[in-house]
């Protein structure tokens, strides 16, 4: 969702859980559904940000299609940062409505009942920093659930959700605050071109859909963007083009089928 979301501390090496080892055989990396808790700290390099101008409501109904409910569930998370980030109670009390509603189109809906029911309770009491460790905690249950259903697939689309929601976000905030330095947050082409490749791995009914074709060339797009400004040097012009690309995207991820 931001340039270093998914990449691990270098020098760091992480045991080999039983978990762990199961995600690796299923394809379930360091980059597939990256914990919200890196789009914190990303995000939390480009404070203050301004609420008002960077919220979307959240959706009113959610698409048939269960592709198109993960790509949502992972951009609510993203959503997520933003309520914690304003201190906005009223927002999460939708925002466990709605996570938990997408939850129930995925099948994982009792892995977010009680994080849902938490976030609220921790909200109308102030606890903010409790607010975003639960969730994390609700995004990694989701997961996790993914990788117990073999759904592996389902969990890169959680991922790419919110990676392209945070894009959104980071690309909007400096756009409103715009410096070479702080657009340097944009440069995270190895997750992109991952996330181009895994789009290619779909099955082919679904490769083949307009929905998918079009989000295939958006990523596409963003991945070429990105990748010509590192090298020349991010622009304003640069940020606004990324961001406008990561909003259709989002805002195609959102129609109804």
């Amino acid at each position: 969702m931001a340039a270093n979301l998914a990449i691990p501390l270098i020098g760091q090496e992480e045991p080999l859980t039983p978990e762990k080892y199961e995600r690796e055989e299923l394809g379930v990396n360091i980059y597939t559904a990256p914990s919200i808790e890196r789009i914190f700290q990303q995000l939390d390099a480009l404070r203050p940000l301004p609420f008002e101008q960077l919220q979307r409501e959240f959706p009113k109904a959610s698409p048939a299609s269960r592709e198109q409910k993960g790509l949502i569930f992972g951009g609510l998370v993203a959503d997520g940062f933003l309520v914690v980030e304003a201190a906005r109670k009223s927002a999460v009390d939708d925002l466990g409505r709605v996570l938990l509603r997408e939850a129930r189109g995925l099948g994982v809906a009792d892995r977010v009942t009680r994080h849902s029911a938490s976030l609220t309770d921790l909200a109308r009491r102030g606890k903010w920093l409790a607010v975003r460790k639960e969730l994390i905690a609700t995004q990694a249950d989701v997961e996790q659930a993914m990788i117990e259903l073999r759904d592996q697939k389902m969990a890169h689309l959680i991922s790419l959700g919110g990676w392209l929601r945070g894009l959104e976000i980071s690309a909007a905030a400096i756009e409103l605050n715009f410096s070479p330095q702080r657009a340097n947050v944009l440069a995270q082409q190895d997750l992109v071109d991952y996330f181009v490749g895994e789009l290619k791995t779909l099955p082919p009914a679904q490769v083949r859909t307009p929905f998918f074709e079009k989000i295939r060339a958006g990523v596409s797009a963003i991945s070429v963007s990105l990748s010509k400004a590192a090298e020349a040097g991010f622009k304003l012009d640069d940020v606004k083009a990324i961001r406008t690309r990561a909003r259709e995207l989002n805002l195609a991820i959102r129609e109804s089928d």
